[in-house]
């Protein structure tokens, strides 16, 4: 049955990607479509085959740059849910300054970072973590402050403090809603590291799509395109596993 119903689930957007497909190849091999303005997929297909062994430290580079910054900014943000929830002042200070800084897109701060930090991989992990931070912060947040207030109420009455209710309480009632705002992050990971690396840097899909823009490349334009959305459905399909793994009770 439930391979039926992933069957199910799957086949209508599987069928209209490969019929958009078709169309697409038709409408190239006919000339409606310039190969200098849209390639046929075949043709992308083809470079993606012949391009591999050069993409690949491209492909690595910018799987690291996410994969590092979506664990740092998954840490940070629940550290700070937390540190938020159990210090009212703090979450006074705090918190109007950390929205305030939500209204700066992360890619105007990415100039910045080179500056301060270099061409390596570290402001490239900064701009990842610093998308992923936002998300997870007001997923934790708006969990813990909707746990189960008669529970949190029954600790407090059996001598529990404010720590310990955390603990018990919160902290498990926040894990759906945390896990809720990683899958939202986890799907600007790539991204991310791809906007920081097309400003600035010397590896990572970001460079190789630049390159190729500046080259008039449609060809590796596309292939880079491919592997950015490649790569943004396996991080959200692990992240996924990982998530489903971590609440067992949940799982359908």
């Amino acid at each position: 049955m439930r391979l039926r119903a992933a069957v199910h689930a799957v086949w209508p957007p599987v069928v209209l990607a490969a019929a958009l497909l078709l169309l697409w190849e038709r409408a190239a091999r006919s000339g409606a479509l310039p190969a200098f303005v849209l390639p046929a997929p075949s043709d992308v297909a083809r470079r993606v085959v012949a391009d591999w062994p050069t993409l690949l430290p491209h492909v690595g580079t910018t799987l690291t740059e996410a994969a590092v910054g979506l664990a740092v900014g998954v840490v940070v943000g629940g550290l700070v849910a937390v540190a938020m929830h159990a210090s009212t002042w703090l979450a006074r200070a705090v918190g109007p300054l950390i929205t305030v800084t939500q209204t700066v897109p992360t890619v105007v701060l990415a100039p910045l970072l080179v500056l301060w930090l270099g061409l390596g991989m570290a402001p490239k992990v900064v701009v990842v973590a610093l998308t992923v931070f936002f998300p997870v912060l007001v997923a934790a947040s708006a969990a813990m402050r909707d746990a189960d207030g008669a529970l949190a109420d029954m600790v407090r009455g059996l001598g529990g403090g404010r720590l310990r209710t955390l603990l018990v309480v919160r902290g498990p009632a926040a894990l759906p809603g945390a896990l809720a705002g990683l899958r939202v992050a986890a799907a600007y990971a790539i991204g991310a590291a791809v906007v920081a690396e097309y400003l600035a840097a010397s590896s990572g899909l970001g460079v190789v799509v630049q390159r190729a823009r500046k080259s008039y490349d449609v060809e590796l334009v596309l292939v880079a395109i491919a592997a950015v959305s490649l790569l943004t459905a396996l991080v959200y399909v692990v992240v996924d596993g990982v998530c489903r793994a971590a609440l067992p009770w949940q799982r359908r």
